[in-house]
């Protein structure tokens, strides 16, 4: 769940209260009550979402019926988004959107980031990089947020091939979040892809130091090994993935991997691996190692 549905709910808009027709204590109070109320509802549906999407999308539809609201769409989406229903959630949220934008709420920006990050994962990488651009044009949003959708959109680049464009948006969201491992991971992999090997060494180098936990950066620390035929590195690191990921989708692709550089080692027991200063002999990396942590396609490292 994306962190900027929880910014949405608890960053209420105050009452327009007229200057002139200033109500009375107690009304004015309720007044103040009521976006509270409406916030505390979405959180409740947000944690709802995590366990039951049904029920939070049923709560959203419930909510929208009876009064409508820029909250009773974010529960909707946070519905359709934990049930993994890309398209309901990028629909429900750009209600919410439009709705913001028509009361001038502030939270109009934070909306649209979500509406990207639907897009993208419903494969509208177009339609994503479109929405996200349009929230870093936002002067006022905050760092992390910032970072965070240059991330994203990163990623959209790299659904549409455009591997310069990418790489931008993660330079900057490096200098925004420098110690979030995640954009570091991301850039080692683009990186990699690209072939620049001793630039993808730096950035995991740096993810590694931030998180020698995380099974991804681990297992893209494999990756980057073996393209430049580091075995025993790349072994290490994806023995150390299959621990911290055992039988989950990255641990069994690292397994795999395991199971295809012994027996390549097995077929060619002469195959050198990295001498102590860090020399390699060979120029060209194996074949057959799985590129991602899903296992669902092969790749060749970059040489």
């Amino acid at each position: 769940m994306s962190f900027l549905i929880i910014a949405a709910a608890l960053q209420v808009a105050p009452p327009v209260v007229d200057p002139i027709l200033i109500p009375p204590r107690e009304p004015q109070q309720a007044e103040a009550s009521e976006p509270m109320a409406r916030a505390r509802r979405l959180l409740d549906c947000v944690r709802v979402a995590r366990s039951d999407p049904q029920a939070a999308i049923a709560e959203g539809a419930r909510w929208s019926v009876a009064d409508g609201g820029i909250e009773a769409e974010l529960c909707t989406g946070s519905g359709y988004e934990a049930a993994e229903d890309w398209d309901g959630a990028a629909n429900a949220y750009r209600r919410g959107h439009d709705l913001a934008l028509a009361r001038e709420d502030s939270r109009a920006t934070g909306i649209l980031a979500n509406v990207g990050r639907m897009e993208l994962r419903a494969g509208d990488a177009a339609g994503a990089i479109r929405d996200f651009t349009t929230v870093l044009a936002d002067p006022e949003i905050r760092d992390e947020i910032r970072g965070n959708v240059l991330a994203e959109r990163a990623r959209a680049y790299v659904e549409l091939d455009d591997g310069n464009g990418a790489q931008g948006d993660l330079i900057a969201a490096q200098a925004l979040l420098p110690d979030d491992s995640g954009i570091w991971l991301l850039s080692a992999t683009l990186a990699r892809r690209q072939g620049d090997l001793d630039t993808a060494g730096d950035f995991i180098d740096r993810a590694l130091e931030l998180d020698q936990t995380d099974p991804a950066i681990l297992f893209e620390a494999g990756n980057i090994a073996i393209g430049l035929n580091a075995f025993d590195i790349a072994r290490q690191a994806w023995s150390q993935a299959v621990s911290a990921d055992p039988g989950g989708p990255i641990g069994q692709a690292a397994q795999r991997n395991l199971d295809r550089l012994a027996a390549l080692i097995a077929a060619a027991p002469s195959i050198p691996v990295e001498m102590p200063d860090g020399d390699m002999v060979e120029d060209d990396a194996p074949a057959g190692f799985s590129d991602d942590g899903t296992g669902e396609e092969e790749a060749d490292p970059p040489s």
